[in-house]
Order: structure tokens, then C-alpha cells, then sequence
């Protein structure tokens, strides 16, 4: 919620630190926070509409008047006080321009003295910036700054604005109208921007482009000033009355709640002459507002004393309610200018310079990949490496003993459910009579051991004697039962492999400058993993090559079931073939095998080589094995960085500077009282600008707008409700008090004579009372405070009730009954709101 900021707010005691005000913004705009809207002065009009002599008017330097220097791109001028005169212009470049091109603008600059010319070093600006010839030399976002200080000079920043072009010409064409109108349109739809919109009395306004984007983007005109040049051409055209009611604010299509100004232009001088000075320019204008339709404004509203009186203070004014606001942005500011200069690192030039930044940086990684390897994933103090919460994604890379486990998990669950060739479901004992199979088609056991293994045992016949069968043949049926393993085993690899690259392309995000990342990928990082992968397949392959190794499984379960096995066919009376047995100790054997393997897999290849090579990686060790030729690859910065580097250094000490002067200002109790209960909130919602008429400013509706009280629209709707409200219980209260008189008096007129009896207490310094006049049916009981006088009719009995006890005096004469309370009036209401004349009134509190 936004509290009405009473138009008392003391500017006395803004005037007393306004330098800190401006240099605030002066930060702010030499940093070029894109995020960041400032609080300023915006000066738009036509081309022909007397800018740069309003400009002149205000600073007391004449400016370009031609279609120069100052017309392609955004002029900041800054005036200061201080002891000597001084004029001094400098470039902002901005900050998409290459580091080389933005060096070059800084560089530029200069004060005005015998030798050097305010219109040679603008001339010479506005070449530097936008060469003419050169296409989009309107769309240039650099900023001219011209600063001038003085001991008579104001405290006050003006942003020129390119004139608005009407028709192309020579030198403007149709796409440099539009970037124009862009430029233009870009600071003054920012409802932190004030419009100074400057109108010709040479032309109908009417036709003024400015009025139309003033109500564009100020609707309510609650952050729109008029400055009306040329008046003394008004005549001459026929619109002089026309153009005094828009300055008189009656114009309710352009009614500005800033107010309107007028100044008049000095004449352009004959040739060889030059311009009027300051002081000609004043007599020149007060003589003709002496005389004529002119005379009857206000002098609140005319000349350029005024105007500056007025822009000055609006835009401290205007700085201060947007503090709590810009101190926020600010700091965000700073924190992703801290960030992104985190991400470069600090920029190295030997290589033992590289190397050491590289160790801090190995040491800073090690300490992370040690928790994520043991599984605490405890943040080492300073960093937010590992987060807290759970994500609904799933396990995040930064957890990477818990993504291992899952993989390692999901495999040796793969692995029993699917490694096998054949998968046999017995139900039916020893003899397999109903089984499923994988990939042969359904068969049993029985089936399986007929028609496989028994020509099998036909095919592997040797020296063995008769009746016995090849002692080979549960190795050689193995190796074709386990054939999946190679291809299980592979992809789990590959999947250790891909959580591996994950969590160090987090490592790499978090600890390493952004520079660093690919060439440390390219010369360190990938080769040392391809050797990691490589030793691990190398693994792998001996692995699965020890499948062929006929070793016995030196495994006590192996006999046990197999006795088992055979115990049960013996018991249910069944009879067993050699084939059928040569099977079973080919499973019993692949079991005991297959729970080896998947250790061996997890153990010696994600593990042993993977993940703890991860370990190994960042050993600051490492870094002494290094060429320096691999140092200054990864380490040594580009050029395109350094610029980087460099622009985000001077950015930052310009936001820095900026958030010091901002808490100090914030700290101001005259801002602090005024703007706290903001919340810190800085809606874009236009605002409404309600004014306290004085005795001068009664018969003006113009001059109203000096003074003003910045309120939301909202707020105001809000009051005007509860306003209403209040008139209809005074009413209502009114009514009834009337009626409680009239039924009093009616009861004396039936009655004796005889004064009423009453019956009287008293409890804490209040008066109950009970009247009867004599006709029980008329009574009223109510409940005073002994300090509020009664009604007329009451008043006798309040004076004998009040005398000789605790109270104020009584006057002799009972008061007249107060008059009815009019509803709390607002001004500036919706248009369907009746209009009415200011009136005073005092602010409830």
C-alpha cells in the first residue's frame, strides 16, 4: 500500500543533500543497468519546437541548433554547483559496443576553454558516435554528457531526446524517423521517466507528435510537464487564446498535472551577430509577459526561472519516492555483476600466475568431489554446491554417490532378470514340467535339456569312457547361457560414464570461470576420462573373458543343491537323463558365477576406475605434471575476455558507489518517513497527483500544480468510497439526533410545567441520564462524555450538571450546532466524477 505523501514533504531538507540525489542517478547511468529504470527528466518535441533554446534558457549555454551533433542520440546534462565555472562534455558508451569501441568513447573528452569550443567538442562527439553517412546512426544507445558546474547553477539532469521528425528530409530519412520515435518511446514509456514535452506557439498543437505520445504513455498526465515556446507567434496564427487555455490547464485532452510553462525564444540573430545573453534573453522575456493576454498568467508559470525552480525540485522529489526501489534493483545488480565476474576469474599473465589460480581452483573442485564420492554431500564452508532440498526430477548430478548406487542397483536387477538366455520358472520340482523361457519360446526344463543339451553332448564327445559324458559340457553350455552378459555389462559402463561427465560439467560450472570451461575440457578433462574409460574397458574385457576360464566355483552351495537336486528327483520317484543333469550343474554353476560378476563390474569397473579416478582428478599434483603449453591453453585468457573483464570491473564500482550513496540516502529521515510504507514496491501503475490549494494559487488551476501529493489511483478510488461512507453515517446520525429533539420538545408542550425529573449517575467521567417529561411514553436514554456539549435542548441541564464539578468551564451561551461535515473531497477524479473548483482543506491524518 502507498501512503499520500503530503505535498509539505521537506524539500528544504532535500535541498540540502539533492547533490547526493543526482550523483546517484549519475552512477547509475554511467553503469547501464539494463534491469534498472531511472528516476529522470526526459526532453522530447518536434524538431522545430525551440528544444535547444529551452536547453540554452536552462544552463545558459547556447546549443547546437542544427540538425548536429545533438540530435542523433540521447543528451544527459548535468548541472552542478560548485565554486569555479566549468563546461566540460564526455561520451557513456554503451555497453553492447566492443570493449576496444567502448574505450575509445571513455577516452574521449574535454572542458570548454580559449582554445577549445563548446560546438567544436559537441561537433566533434556526435561525429565520434554517429558519423553521418554511416546508416543507424540514429539507433546509437551511447550517451552524450554534458556537465556544467557553477555556483549559480542548479542542482538538476535533463536527458535531450532526439527531435521528432514529421516528414522525411535530407537528413532523415523513414528509417531514421522510426528509430527516433523508438529512442524516444524507450525512456518515456518507463513511469519512472518525467516528460518535459516542449510545443512551438508557431504551430496548431494539435498537431504536436509529443502531446500525442505524452498521452500515449501518461494518460492521466500525473508525470508529464509543458513547456510552450514561442508564444509571442501564437498571435499571429490566430490561436493565442488556444494555446493560453492549454497552459492554463483547460485543455482537457493535454491537462498536464505538472503544469504547464512558458518561455519565450530570443529571435535568431541577424548575420554577424550573436545570440542574446542570459541576461538579454530575461529583459527580452519580461518585457513581454508585462504586456498583452501573457500578462495574466501567473508568474509561477512563466520563464525560465520558474520552470528550473520547478524541474528541480520535481526530480528530487522524484528520485527520493523511487529510492527503496532502486536500492533492491541495485543490489541484484551487484549480484549478478559479482557472478558473471566470478565466472570469468581474475585474469592471469605468467604462467605461474595460471598455475596458481588453476591449484586454488583443483582444491576448490577436489573439495567438492570428495563429499559427493562419500556420499555426505556436505558443503564445504562458503560454498552451495549440493543442494538441500529433494527435486522432483529426480536425483541431481551433483549427489553422485546416489546416482552410482541407483545405476549399480538397477544393473545387478537387470542383470538376474535378464542376463540369462534361457530364464526357466519351475513349478513342478526337479523335473521342470512347466517352465518360460526367453527368447527359445516356451519349453520346460525337460524340453529344453531334449532337444539343446542332448545334442549338445552328442557333438562334445572325447576320450571319455562310455557311459560318462564330457566333463566340459556344463562350461561349454555356459558360455552360450551367459552371452548377454558383455552387452549388460557395457551399458552399465556407459551409464556410470555419462553420471560421471555430468556431475564434473556441474563441478565445472560451479567452481570454474567461464573461460576455462572449454579449454580445460579439451586439454585436460576429456583426455584424462578417455584414459579413465579406456582403463575401465580394458577391465571390462578381461572380465568377460574370464568367462571362458573352466575354474571350479570352489562354492559350497554348488554340491549342496546339486545333492538336493538329485535327492528330490530320487524321492519322487522320477528318473533323470544325463542331459537334464549336465543342465542343472550348469545353472547351479551360472548362479554361483553370475553374483561374482556383478561384484567384480561394480567393484573393478564403476568404482576402481570411474569413480575413484574422479577422486584423483583434481590432485593439485596434477598440475605440476603440466606443460606450459597445457597451463597457458586452459588458463591464459582471450582478448574478448579481458574487455569483458574490464567492463564488468568498472560497472561494478560505478553499482557500488551507486548502493552507497543509496543507503545513505534510504537512511534520510525525511525519505525514510515519506516513502517506508511502500514496502520497498515501485509499481508501474500511473499515478495521481493531488494538490493543496493556497491563497495565491486559489483563482489559478495551473499553479495548483507546484504543489503536489503523489497518490495511486487506487488509493484514491479507495478514499473516495470511504468519503462517501463517512457522509452517510453523518447523515444518518443527524437524522436521528433531530428526531430525539423533536420528540423531547413534543413531550414538554403535553406536559405540566414542572421541569422534568432525572435520574443521574455517574461512572469513570461519564453522564448516564434518564429524562421523563411527564408523559411516560416519551424516554430516551443515552450516554455522554461530560466534556461534549449537549443539544439546545439540553443545555440547562448540562450547565447545572457541569457546575461544581471536574471539567471544563461552560460558557453562558449554549454553541451553535456544528455544521455538517462535507465528504473528503479529491480532485482529479475519474472523468465521470462532476468537476469542481479546488477548494482548501486540511489532510486527515
Amino acid at each position: 500500500m502507498t501512503r499520500i505523501i503530503d505535498s509539505t514533504l521537506n524539500t528544504h531538507g532535500l535541498a540540502d543533500d539533492q547533490r547526493g540525489l543526482l550523483e546517484l542517478i549519475d552512477k547509475l547511468q554511467f553503469a547501464q543497468l539494463d534491469n534498472v529504470k531511472l528516476p529522470q527528466i526526459v526532453v522530447v518535441g518536434d524538431q522545430s519546437a525551440g528544444k535547444s533554446s529551452v536547453l540554452e534558457a536552462l544552463t545558459g549555454t547556447p546549443f547546437p541548433r542544427d540538425s548536429g551533433a545533438c540530435t542523433r542520440f540521447a543528451t544527459e546534462i548535468r548541472m552542478r554547483r560548485a565554486k569555479e565555472s566549468t563546461l566540460k562534455v564526455t561520451i557513456i558508451p554503451d555497453r553492447s559496443r566492443p570493449q576496444s569501441e567502448q574505450l575509445r568513447l571513455l577516452q574521449y573528452g574535454g572542458h570548454v576553454n580559449e582554445n577549445t569550443s563548446f560546438e567544436s567538442l559537441m561537433r566533434d562527439a556526435g561525429d565520434l558516435i554517429a558519423p553521418k553517412g554511416i546508416p543507424g546512426r540514429f539507433a546509437a544507445r551511447d550517451i552524450l554528457v554534458v556537465e556544467k558546474r557553477g555556483p549559480d547553477m542548479p542542482l538538476l539532469t535533463l536527458v535531450d531526446l532526439p527531435g521528432l521528425v514529421r516528414v522525411a528530409n535530407r537528413d532523415q530519412s523513414e528509417s531514421d524517423i522510426r528509430t527516433i520515435e523508438a529512442l524516444s518511446d524507450r525512456y518515456m514509456k518507463s513511469s519512472r521517466t518525467i516528460i518535459l514535452a516542449v510545443i512551438g506557439g508557431n504551430n496548431d498543437y494539435v498537431q504536436a507528435p509529443i502531446l500525442r505520445k505524452a498521452r500515449q504513455f501518461d494518460p492521466s498526465g500525473s508525470r508529464s510537464i509543458g513547456v510552450l515556446t514561442k508564444p509571442d507567434l501564437t498571435e499571429g496564427i490566430g490561436l493565442e487564446d488556444k494555446f493560453i487555455e492549454l497552459v492554463m490547464n483547460e485543455d482537457a485532452e493535454n491537462h498536464f498535472k505538472l503544469g504547464w510553462y512558458v518561455l519565450l525564444n530570443p529571435g535568431p540573430p541577424l548575420h554577424g551577430e550573436a545570440w542574446p545573453s542570459p541576461a538579454e534573453r530575461q529583459r527580452q522575456e519580461d518585457e513581454f509577459f508585462s504586456r498583452g493576454k501573457w500578462s495574466t498568467l501567473p508568474a509561477s508559470m512563466r520563464g525560465v526561472g520558474a520552470l528550473r525552480q520547478k524541474l528541480s525540485t520535481q526530480l528530487q522529489k522524484h528520485i527520493g519516492r523511487h529510492i527503496p526501489s532502486l536500492r533492491k534493483q541495485i543490489q541484484d545488480a551487484l549480484s549478478r555483476c559479482d557472478h558473471e565476474l566470478k565466472q570469468l576469474g581474475e585474469g592471469k599473465d605468467t604462467v605461474e600466475e595460471m598455475k596458481l589460480e588453476m591449484g586454488e581452483l583443483f582444491s576448490t573442485s577436489n573439495n567438492l568431489v570428495t563429499p559427493a564420492i562419500n556420499g555426505n554431500y556436505k558443503n564445504p564452508p562458503g560454498e552451495k554446491f549440493f543442494p538441500r532440498q529433494a527435486i522432483s526430477k529426480g536425483t541431481p548430478p551433483q549427489r553422485l554417490r546416489a546416482r552410482v548406487r541407483e545405476e549399480s542397483e538397477r544393473f545387478a536387477r537387470r542383470f538376474r532378470d535378464s542376463a540369462r538366455k534361457v530364464k526357466f520358472s519351475d513349478t513342478t520340482g526337479a523335473s521342470g514340467v512347466s517352465s518360460t523361457l526367453n527368447g527359445l519360446g516356451s519349453q520346460s526344463k525337460k524340453d529344453f535339456a531334449r532337444n539343446h543339451v542332448e545334442p549338445l553332448l552328442a557333438q562334445v564327445r572325447g576320450t571319455e569312457l562310455p557311459m560318462d559324458s564330457n566333463p566340459r559340457a556344463p562350461y561349454i553350455l555356459f558360455q552360450d547361457y551367459a552371452q548377454n552378459w558383455p552387452t549388460i555389462s557395457t551399458e552399465f559402463k556407459d551409464n556410470i560414464v555419462v553420471i560421471c561427465n555430468e556431475f564434473l560439467s556441474e563441478i565445472i560450472d560451479y567452481v570454474w570461470p567461464q573461460r576455462m570451461h572449454s579449454p580445460l575440457r579439451e586439454h585436460y578433462l576429456e583426455p584424462m576420462m578417455a584414459d579413465l574409460v579406456k582403463q575401465a574397458e580394458k577391465e571390462l574385457v578381461r572380465l568377460t573373458e574370464d568367462m571362458e576360464l573352466e575354474i571350479q566355483p570352489f562354492d559350497p552351495e554348488y554340491e549342496e543343491r546339486l545333492k538336493k537336486w538329485r535327492h528330490q528327483a530320487t524321492q519322487e520317484g522320477q528318473t533323470y537323463t544325463e542331459a537334464e543333469e549336465v543342465l542343472e550343474k550348469m545353472l547351479i554353476y551360472y548362479d554361483c558365477t553370475a553374483r561374482i560378476f556383478i561384484r567384480n563390474v561394480i567393484t573393478q569397473i564403476a568404482e576402481r576406475y570411474l569413480i575413484l579416478g574422479l577422486l584423483r582428478l583434481f590432485n593439485p599434483v596434477k598440475i605440476l605434471q603440466m606443460s606450459n603449453d597445457v597451463v597457458e591453453a586452459i588458463a591464459a585468457e582471450n582478448k574478448q575476455t579481458r574487455d569483458r573483464r574490464i567492463t564488468l570491473k568498472n560497472q561494478k564500482h560505478a553499482i557500488e558507489e551507486a548502493k552507497t550513496l543509496c543507503a545513505n540516502l534510504a537512511m534520510r529521515s525525511d525519505l525514510r518517513s515519506a516513502y517506508e510504507d511502500d514496502y520497498g514496491e515501485d509499481s508501474e501503475d500511473e499515478t495521481v497527483i493531488r494538490r493543496r490549494p493556497t491563497a495565491a494559487t486559489q483563482n489559478n488551476g495551473t499553479s495548483l500544480r507546484d504543489q503536489e501529493t503523489i497518490v495511486k489511483s487506487q488509493h484514491d478510488l479507495r478514499q473516495l468510497e470511504a468519503a462517501k461512507q463517512a457522509a452517510l453515517q453523518y447523515q444518518q446520525q443527524q437524522q436521528i439526533l433531530a428526531s430525539e429533539q423533536a420528540a423531547a420538545l413534543k413531550a414538554q408542550q403535553q406536559g405540566s410545567p414542572q421541569r422534568s425529573s432525572h435520574s443521574h449517575s455517574h461512572r469513570n467521567g461519564t453522564h448516564y441520564y434518564k429524562e421523563n417529561d411527564g408523559d411516560p411514553s416519551v424516554s430516551s436514554s443515552r450516554s455522554k462524555s461530560r466534556n461534549d456539549p449537549p443539544v439546545s435542548g439540553d443545555w440547562e441541564h448540562y450547565k447545572r450538571m457541569s457546575s461544581g464539578s471536574e471539567g471544563p468551564d461552560v460558557p453562558s451561551t449554549p454553541p451553535p450546532p456544528p455544521p455538517p461535515r462535507p465528504p473528503y473531497h479529491l480532485e482529479d477524479q475519474a472523468s465521470a466524477m462532476p468537476r469542481r473548483e479546488p477548494r482548501p482543506y486540511v489532510t486527515r491524518r
